[in-house]
């Protein structure tokens, strides 16, 4: 069966040329890193105060929604035209734990250890933040599917919701493969996928952060980037398509900076993503060139890692590194602060990638096909 890639979506196109797709990795670098800064914020301006003029961009809400469209562009494109049986389907589901499983224990166990250790020297955690059936709930992979508690890793919320996505998605390919062929129904699907979690966002926001629930907003935004899929795979690569992924980061930055958490902000994360997501699939090479340099790339390789360790390194450097430790100190002093911050998160992320997040993926996943392989080693997250 051909690939998407080689095959026109819609009857009358002319099959596609092939896309280049090196520029996911940095993107997912820059959306990662922005969930990075938005959680050391609070940190960073009470020892570094001098930074607090970057306040309105720390806003996590709106990045991670391109992780999620990511995700469903990057599976459909792998798997939307395969013919599921059972053994294909148990496959395809191992192939998704492999990938994000061992990081994802690695980095409760380096929870657990530090409760444990807290609890030996006396240190107090908060109160119920660590939970035990928090813990429960992590290790299977169902804390999202039914409410919305930062319990123990707090970004380690997508991961549940996204696991959701891939258990569905079999259900979600057999309804696009049957009655989702052309641009009518799939731009209409699109629009409704929007209105449905900005309405959603209005009506019942999640406490989490005023968007909507985190199991509809991930399905939402994953059943999203399957739209893009199919929309964007019997269009030729263009140097334009650059100009309209920026002009979606555009947007996503300014709706940070301007929106209030709720409906309008749920609009814009879902929409701005899918844009960027969009116009990345089928921009030239060359006019996304600082997207897949060396740097870009080596950063998005780590940036599943990165979103799963970065806040345990947050807890040890807010411990060490004290707002009345620097007080008083001259600016220049505490400077290095920021290299310090941005090493040791890059330095946690390369570890977990390189000793767990790689050979634990290699060991657990199933034989790969070339299809199987190009999903899994081109979707941080997925």
């Amino acid at each position: 069966m051909p690939s998407p890639a080689n095959r026109a979506t819609w009857p009358g196109c002319r099959p596609p040329p092939r896309v280049d797709h090196t520029a996911f990795p940095g993107a997912r670098a820059i959306a990662a890193w922005w969930v990075v800064f938005s959680h050391s914020a609070d940190w960073l301006f009470s020892v570094l105060p001098e930074l607090s003029w970057l306040a309105p961009m720390a806003h996590t809400g709106l990045a991670v929604d391109v992780f999620f469209v990511l995700s469903g562009y990057t599976i459909a494109r792998a798997y939307l035209d395969r013919r599921w049986t059972w053994p294909a389907y148990g496959r395809y589901l191992r192939n998704r734990i492999a990938r994000i499983y061992p990081a994802h224990v690695a980095v409760l166990l380096a929870f657990v250890l530090l409760c444990v250790g807290g609890a030996i020297v006396g240190v107090a955690t908060d109160d119920g933040a660590f939970p035990p059936i928090g813990l429960l709930a992590e290790l299977t992979l169902t804390r999202a599917w039914f409410g919305d508690a930062l319990w123990w890793n707090p970004p380690a919320w997508s991961l549940s919701a996204q696991f959701l996505a891939f258990i569905l998605f079999p259900v979600i390919a057999f309804a696009f493969r049957g009655r989702m062929r052309g641009p009518v129904p799939v731009i209409a699907l699109a629009i409704g996928l929007v209105c449905a979690t900005t309405i959603t966002a209005a009506v019942a926001p999640s406490a989490m952060n005023g968007m909507a629930p985190p199991a509809l907003r991930v399905l939402c935004c994953f059943t999203l980037g399957i739209c893009v899929a199919e929309w964007t795979a019997a269009l030729p690569a263009t140097r334009r398509a650059a100009w309209v992924a920026a002009g979606g980061a555009v947007g996503l930055v300014m709706a940070a900076i301007a929106l209030e958490p709720g409906a309008p902000r749920a609009w814009a994360a879902i929409t701005f993503a899918g844009i960027i997501v969009g116009g990345l699939a089928v921009a030239s090479p060359r006019s996304t060139a600082v997207l897949h340099s060396r740097p870009a790339r080596f950063l998005g390789q780590l940036s599943f890692s990165t979103y799963l360790v970065h806040v345990f390194v947050l807890i040890l450097l807010a411990k060490v590194i004290t707002p009345s430790a620097v007080d008083g100190m001259p600016l220049l002093l505490r400077a290095p602060i920021i290299p310090v911050w941005f090493g040791t998160i890059l330095a946690a992320s390369w570890l977990l990638h390189t000793l767990v997040e790689v050979p634990w993926h290699r060991r657990l996943a199933a034989p790969r096909t070339s299809r199987a392989a190009q999903a899994d080693g081109s979707a941080t997250g997925a």
